[in-house]
C-alpha cells in the first residue's frame, strides 16, 4: 500500500471517528447542561425558601473529551497517551457526578497552556468546537481539545476570563434570568416591608386628619317644649325646668324627706324609697318658700317643710360637665337666708358653671341641742340639723348633678356671713372631700363651739321653759312657728358695733355644737393640727361691720358725738367695727390654718364710699355696678380670683401655700394684714368677734 493510500485511509478513519466523537460529545454536553440546570433550579428554590446558599469555587477536575488530546510536554507523548486519556475521562466524570450538585456555574481549563494542573482558565460554558477540523492542523497545533472542569462562578460575574497569556476564547454568556429572579425576590420582600410601613403611616395620617376635621362635637341638649320648658331626670323621677335668661332653671326640687312630725329634730333623711318620690314629672318651675326663720327686723317667714333646692345651669348634657357652686347664705343662724346668695342665670352662662342653692333649717329647728332630744334618738346626739341638711343636699348633688350638666367631682361650697361660718365648719369634717372639693367663706363668724355637748345641752334648757315642753314628744308636736319665735333675744345676732363696757364674751350663745357625729371636734383644733381636707379661702371687706342702724343712731354724726361714742366704748379707742368684729377675728383664725388664702376688699362704692359687706358677693355673682374705671378694674379682679379658684383649685396661678391678698383696683399680694396687729396684741381679737 502506497503512502497516499495509507494517508487516505487514515483520513477516512479520522473523519468517521470525528463524527462519532462529536455525537458523543453532544450527548454528554446535553446531559451535563440538564444536570446543571436542575442544580441551579434547586439552589434558587432554597433561596426562595429562606435558606442561605453561598456559591463555592471548588475545582472538580478535568473532563477528558473523547477524540481530543491533552497537550503534554512533548508531541509524541500526546499520541501515545490516547487510551490513558480516555480512562481518566471516565474517572473524572464520576467525580463530576459527585460534586456537581453544589455547583451552579461551569469553569473550563485551558487545554493548550503548558502550565501546572492548578492553572485553570474560567469560562462560562464549553468552548465552541469546529465542525470539520483539518487533520494536519490537529497534528501541528494539538490545540483543539483538552481537559474541562466544572466550577461555580460568583453571582456578580457573568463573563468568562482568560488565562492572562492567550486571547479570550469564544464563549457563550450564561443566561441571567435565574439570578434576576433571586434578586427580584429579595427586593420584593424588602419592598413589601417598606410598602407596608408606608401604608400604615398613611392610614394613621388619614385618621388624625379625619378627627381634626370633625372639630368639637356639638352639644346635644334635651328638646325644649313650648319654647321654654326642658326636662331631665333625677334619682326620684323626671323634673321639668324652664328657660331663664339663656340658661335652664329648676326650682324647688326636693332633696330630702320632709323634716316634720317624727323627723323634726332629726338629721336630714334621704329620698331612698319610691314612696318618698313623685309620680309623672315634677314641675320645678317656681322656687319654694325658705325654711322657717326670723329676719333681722323681727319678721317671721318661711315654712317647716322646706328641704328643696334650686339649680341654674347653662347646659343639660353629659359631655364636658361644668364646675358646681353650692350657695350657702344667711345673715345669722336664726334667719336672713339666702340673702344675696341666689343663683345668677346670666353668670351661669357667661362663666360656664352650675349654681345650686339648697334651703336648710335655721334657729331652734336647725340647731336646738337638748338632752331629751339626744336620748330619744340613736346614736344619742342632737343639734346641727342645719349642717345635716347641707350635707344631704351635697349627697343629692353627687347622685344627680350629672343630669344637669354638672361635674360631681368639682363642687365648690360658697358661703356668706353665717353661711360662711357653716362652710368653714364643714371644711373641717373628715368626710368633707366626699362632698365638695373646695370652699370659699366670705365675712363669716369666728366663734366656734368650745363646750362639750353636755354643757351645750345645759345652756339650751332655758329654751324649754319658754316653750313649756319637758320631753321630746312635746317638742315634735308643738307649733313650728312658736318654736322659732321662742328663741331669746340674746341668742340672736346683734347689729355690729364697738364692744360696750358691760359686754361679756363668755355669755355669748353658740348655736353650733360638737355633737360627736357631724362635728367630732372643735374646728379650731382641726385646722391647728394641719391641712384641711379641702381647699379653703376666707376673707371679708374693709367695712363689713357697717350697718344702717349704726349710721342712723344719730341723724348727724358730729365730732363730739363720735368722741362720746368712742368714750363709752369698752375699747376707749377709735377703731373700725369691722376690724374688731369680723375682719381681724377671721385673720386671727387664718393665721392658725395651713394652705389657705385670706383676702380683704378695700374698693369702695355707693354714696357713703364704703367697702360694704356685700361688695365681694355682688361682684362675684354679677350684681356689682361699676361706675368708675377703678371699680371696673376691681370688678374684673374679684371675678378673676373667685372663678379661677372654682376652675383650678387655687385663687391665682402664682398662689403660694399661704398668702394675704388685698383687693383694691387690683389684687395685690401681701405678707400680712397690718390693721389687725394692735387688736390681736391686746387680745381683743378674736375675743369680741361677732356671734355667727
Amino acid at each position: 500500500m502506497t503512502d497516499m493510500e495509507s494517508q487516505g485511509m487514515v483520513n477516512i478513519s479520522l473523519t468517521e471517528d470525528k463524527k462519532s466523537i462529536e455525537e458523543e460529545e453532544k450527548e454528554k454536553k446535553h446531559e451535563f447542561d440538564e444536570k446543571q440546570l436542575s442544580e441551579e433550579k434547586r439552589a434558587l428554590k432554597e433561596i426562595k425558601e429562606g435558606m442561605e446558599v453561598k456559591p463555592k469555587k471548588i475545582p472538580i477536575g478535568g473532563i477528558q473529551m473523547p477524540g481530543f488530546f491533552t497537550r503534554s510536554k512533548s508531541k509524541e507523548q500526546c499520541k501515545d497517551d490516547d487510551q490513558a486519556e480516555g480512562t481518566e475521562l471516565i474517572e473524572q466524570q464520576n467525580d463530576v457526578k459527585e460534586d456537581v450538585s453544589s455547583q451552579t456555574r461551569v469553569k473550563l481549563p485551558n487545554p493548550f497552556k503548558k502550565t501546572k494542573p492548578s492553572d485553570i482558565e474560567e469560562v462560562s460554558v464549553f468552548q465552541k468546537m469546529k465542525k470539520n477540523p483539518d487533520p494536519q492542523t490537529i497534528n501541528n497545533q494539538n490545540t483543539q481539545a483538552g481537559l474541562a472542569s466544572v466550577e461555580t462562578l460568583d453571582e456578580k460575574s457573568n463573563n468568562s476570563t482568560t488565562d492572562g497569556k492567550g486571547a479570550a476564547r469564544d464563549e457563550k454568556k450564561e443566561p441571567e434570568n435565574d439570578d434576576n429572579d433571586v434578586h427580584w425576590t429579595q427586593r420584593a420582600k424588602t419592598y413589601k416591608i417598606a410598602i407596608g410601613a408606608l401604608l400604615s403611616f398613611l392610614i394613621l395620617i388619614i385618621i388624625i386628619v379625619t378627627l381634626a376635621m370633625r372639630g368639637k362635637i356639638p352639644i346635644v341638649s334635651p328638646p325644649i317644649t313650648n319654647g321654654k320648658f326642658v326636662e331631665t331626670i333625677t334619682s326620684c323621677g323626671k323634673v321639668e325646668g324652664q328657660m331663664e335668661d339663656s340658661s335652664f332653671a329648676f326650682r324647688g326640687i326636693p332633696y330630702a324627706r320632709q323634716p316634720i312630725g317624727e323627723l323634726r329634730f332629726k338629721y336630714a333623711q334621704p329620698l331612698n324609697k319610691l314612696g318618698y318620690c313623685w309620680n309623672d314629672t315634677f314641675l320645678a318651675h317656681n322656687a319654694t318658700p325658705t325654711c322657717l326663720q326670723i329676719l333681722g327686723n323681727g319678721t317671721v317667714t318661711g315654712i317647716e317643710d322646706c328641704l328643696t333646692l334650686d339649680i341654674v345651669t347653662p347646659y343639660i348634657r353629659y359631655d364636658n360637665p361644668l364646675p358646681v357652686i353650692v350657695l350657702i347664705g344667711a345673715d345669722s343662724l336664726v334667719g336672713g337666708s339666702p340673702g344675696k346668695m341666689r343663683p345668677s342665670a346670666r353668670y351661669a352662662r357667661s362663666r360656664d358653671v352650675v349654681f345650686v342653692r339648697p334651703n336648710f333649717r335655721l334657729g331652734a329647728l336647725g340647731f336646738l341641742s337638748l338632752d331629751i332630744l339626744s336620748q330619744s334618738d340613736y346614736p344619742h346626739t342632737s343639734g346641727n340639723y342645719g349642717l345635716s341638711d347641707i350635707l344631704e343636699a351635697l349627697r343629692w348633688i353627687q347622685l344627680n348633678i350629672e343630669h344637669f350638666g354638672g361635674d360631681k367631682n368639682s363642687v365648690t361650697l360658697f358661703g356668706h356671713k353665717a353661711g360662711a361660718t357653716l362652710v368653714t365648719a364643714l371644711s373641717t369634717i373628715p368626710q368633707a372631700k366626699k362632698y365638695f372639693s373646695r370652699a370659699w367663706a366670705s365675712s363669716g363668724g369666728a366663734n366656734y363651739p368650745q363646750k362639750s355637748r353636755a354643757e351645750s345641752e345645759a345652756d339650751f334648757k332655758v329654751f324649754l321653759e319658754s316653750v313649756g315642753c319637758q320631753d321630746a314628744a312635746c317638742l315634735q308636736e308643738i307649733d313650728a312657728e312658736k318654736l322659732v319665735t321662742s328663741v331669746p333675744d340674746t341668742w340672736r345676732k346683734p347689729q355690729p358695733d364697738l364692744p360696750s363696757k358691760d359686754e361679756d364674751p363668755k355669755e355669748k350663745h353658740q348655736w353650733l355644737v360638737v355633737d360627736g357625729n357631724i362635728l367630732r371636734e372643735n374646728p379650731e383644733e382641726v385646722w391647728s393640727k394641719g391641712s384641711l381636707p379641702v381647699k379653703l379661702v376666707i376673707g371679708s371687706t374693709a367695712h363689713a361691720g357697717s350697718s344702717d342702724k349704726l349710721l342712723l343712731k344719730h341723724t348727724n354724726w358730729t365730732e363730739s358725738l363720735v368722741r362720746h361714742h368712742v368714750k363709752e366704748s369698752h375699747l376707749g379707742l377709735s377703731a373700725a367695727v369691722t376690724d374688731v368684729r369680723i375682719a381681724c377675728p377671721l385673720f386671727a383664725i387664718w393665721t392658725k390654718m395651713q394652705d389657705t388664702a385670706f383676702y380683704m376688699v378695700n374698693q369702695t362704692r355707693g354714696v357713703n364710699e364704703l367697702a360694704d359687706i356685700e361688695s365681694d358677693i355682688d361682684a362675684i355673682l354679677g350684681r356689682y355696678e361699676p361706675k368708675t374705671p377703678e371699680q371696673r378694674r376691681y370688678f374684673s379682679a374679684m371675678q378673676g380670683l373667685f372663678y379661677h379658684f372654682v376652675w383650678h383649685d387655687k385663687i391665682e396661678e402664682k398662689q403660694t401655700s399661704k398668702q394675704v391678698i388685698i383687693v383694691d383696683q387690683d389684687a395685690l399680694h401681701n405678707s400680712t394684714y397690718s390693721h389687725c396687729a394692735y387688736w390681736m396684741s391686746k387680745n381683743i381679737v378674736p375675743l369680741f368677734a361677732a356671734l355667727d
